[in-house]
């Protein structure tokens, strides 16, 4: 019986050259060209002001400001995405921080460390935490429904305004302890709500008549607030007013987004 010859590619156990891995997919034109503009408009827009400085005679040192101005805000932006970065991780590992007290100031440690009568209300957190979606929603609701019309039939420039995106992140509003007076008056009670809170809540706005877009994009409070129930009364719903404020002016801290990143410039803010 005559058989043929074998295959030089297949006798010596090599594969063959078509076995080879398929070329990864080409980047579309299009996108490539938006980012070839995009650079290049960033370029020009680097390149303006000094430009417009040596056409208008303007002396150099206008330039060092403007470049001082630049540094001090980019390193406030930085510095202040780092505060909220390690608030947020303080706050989910409040446990861990807290057994190791020894390397921490007193300062820093929960109220109810510091204060035994500041009482922990972990089930309440976790209450919290399970409603924040749906309290997400309600203010969605009342911003786009009640707020933004209210803005809008306020001034004839922001009859375009309108939220674009609401969004209260999956961080939730945390107590870290409470303290109840109840001895000072019988028809009144009186809390001290510690509260702290560092989400990446975002909220956007945009007035499309004027091309201007503003909002939100991280939150960090931090402070006691002071709940009065007063009087209590005999009938439902057992209190007849209640009073909130802050005992002290509470750490407040906004990464602003848009726009509103003007307020970040060192000066402005």
């Amino acid at each position: 019986m005559h058989t043929a010859d074998a295959d030089p590619d297949m006798s010596s156990g090599t594969a063959p050259a078509a076995a080879a891995a398929p070329a990864s997919p080409s980047q579309p034109p299009g996108e490539g060209a938006v980012s070839v503009l995009w650079s290049f408009g960033k370029c020009l827009a680097a390149l303006l002001p000094v430009y417009l400085a040596g056409y208008y005679g303007f002396s150099i040192s206008f330039l060092l400001l403007g470049v001082m101005i630049y540094m001090g805000y980019k390193h406030g932006r930085l510095e202040k995405e780092m505060r909220l970065k390690s608030s947020m991780y303080l706050l989910e590992n409040e446990r861990e921080f807290t057994t190791q007290k020894l390397f921490r100031s007193r300062r820093d440690l929960p109220p109810w460390i510091n204060f035994p009568d500041v009482e922990k209300v972990e089930w309440l957190n976790k209450i919290l935490q399970q409603a924040w979606p749906f309290v997400g929603q309600y203010l969605e609701k009342l911003l786009v429904e009640t707020i933004a019309p209210a803005i809008r039939a306020s001034s004839i420039h922001l009859q375009t305004l309108n939220f674009t995106k609401v969004n209260l992140g999956e961080k939730a509003l945390k107590l870290v302890g409470v303290k109840a007076h109840t001895e000072q008056d019988k028809r009144q009670v009186m809390l001290d709500l510690y509260l702290s809170y560092a989400g990446d809540v975002e909220i956007n706005v945009e007035i499309k008549k004027y091309f201007c877009k503003a909002g939100v994009k991280g939150v960090q409070l931090h402070g006691k607030l002071r709940v009065i129930l007063e009087p209590l009364i005999g009938d439902v719903p057992l209190v007849g007013a209640v009073t909130m404020f802050f005992i002290r002016r509470p750490k407040l801290d906004i990464n602003w987004t848009g726009l509103t990143n003007l307020l970040d410039i060192p000066g402005l803010k």
